[in-house]
């Protein structure tokens, strides 16, 4: 029973990410293994939806560490708990908390004995900004535990590059780049812990700049992007736009006004046929989201929620003075007509 509702909430959420999305583009999965111990390792912009990209896009079913904080209630806590979400302690949560990731790491670390999969972002924080921040060293540390424990486990890691187009806005575009399996084994001595962390975390770091847009000059971070920007470029191809961070040769290009004017058509279509949820979205929820890093991850939820429910209003709506038949057919219409609207967008 457990298996089926995790199937049912894994294929639920697939889809409304996928209908989420205007665009969702996935490279590099062949390279994900089955059958053994793996650690995803991927950068941190855009909150939940980082996670539920990859664990909806993903050959595996992995469990993911989430910041503490947001298992506040029992209920919650059963929930993710079902949805293989495993809370990790950070400083900001009381020093004295920082004691319960011994246990955390310590499962975490029996999870890869049993080859299981999991996905951590080692940043430890997530930022918009289109850059690779310093990884903290948790994630070696659970690594290291489970070769001490059994040395000859063969455990790899997968370093994933998720890429935005404008993680604030919606609709937005989506792009997964895993890369190449690093081998664990091969950085890891027992007798220097220390130099194995640093050896490997800097090859998990070097991985990620490659799988993702990385603006490497923090203090010129702003004027890079204005510039970037205005070559538009395709954030959804991290390797091009690297290149051009690389050779530092930026060109203008041209405004695109009929596309734009399109979009814009578009986008008040969709406007006018979603008015209700958007209107208490944008007068009741969005000016409660205080961090634009949690903005896509809010209305994500919001429009879970309130969309079939909306649906079902239109449905029962309807069914007062057409028959089911007649009903069903608009309400598809109109499913269809809204993930058309978003897709083209």
């Amino acid at each position: 029973m457990r298996k089926i509702g995790y199937l049912f909430f894994r294929v639920w959420l697939r889809s409304a990410i996928t209908c989420y999305f205007a665009k969702i583009k996935v490279e590099g999965l062949h390279q994900v293994p089955s059958g053994k111990s793996i650690m995803f390792l991927a950068n941190h912009q855009n909150a939940l939806l980082d996670a539920l990209l990859i664990a909806t896009h993903c050959k595996r079913k992995p469990y993911f560490l989430t910041r503490s904080d947001v298992f506040k209630t029992t209920a919650l806590k059963m929930l993710f708990e079902f949805l293989r979400m495993i809370p990790v302690y950070r400083i900001r949560d009381g020093k004295d908390s920082l004691k319960g990731n011994v246990a955390i790491f310590e499962r975490c670390s029996d999870l890869l004995q049993k080859g299981e999969a999991i996905l951590v972002f080692p940043e430890g924080n997530h930022s918009l900004k289109r850059r690779v921040r310093p990884l903290s060293k948790g994630f070696t540390r659970i690594l290291f535990l489970a070769l001490k424990k059994t040395p000859l486990l063969d455990v790899g890691i997968i370093p994933i590059g998720v890429n935005y187009a404008n993680a604030a806005k919606f609709p937005d575009k989506a792009a997964l780049f895993y890369g190449k399996e690093i081998r664990v084994q091969d950085f890891f001595d027992k007798e220097d812990i220390s130099g194995s962390a640093s050896r490997l975390k800097e090859e998990v770091s070097s991985q990620l700049k490659k799988l993702t847009t990385h603006i490497e000059q923090e203090a010129r971070y702003d004027d890079i992007v204005q510039k970037l920007e205005g070559c538009d470029v395709d954030y959804l191809n991290p390797k091009a736009v690297n290149l051009v961070l690389e050779k530092g040769v930026m060109s203008r290009s041209k405004a695109k006004e009929k596309v734009s004017v399109i979009k814009s058509l578009l986008k008040g279509l969709f406007t006018v046929l979603n008015f209700p949820m958007i209107f208490l979205w944008s007068q009741f929820i969005k000016p409660k989201v205080t961090a634009l890093e949690f903005m896509s991850t809010a209305r994500f939820m919001f429009a879970l929620l309130i969309y079939p429910l909306q649906c079902l209003i239109l449905l029962f709506g309807l069914l007062t003075f057409l028959n089911w038949p007649e009903a069903l057919i608009i309400c598809s219409t109109y499913l269809i007509l809204n993930i058309i609207l978003v897709k083209l967008q």
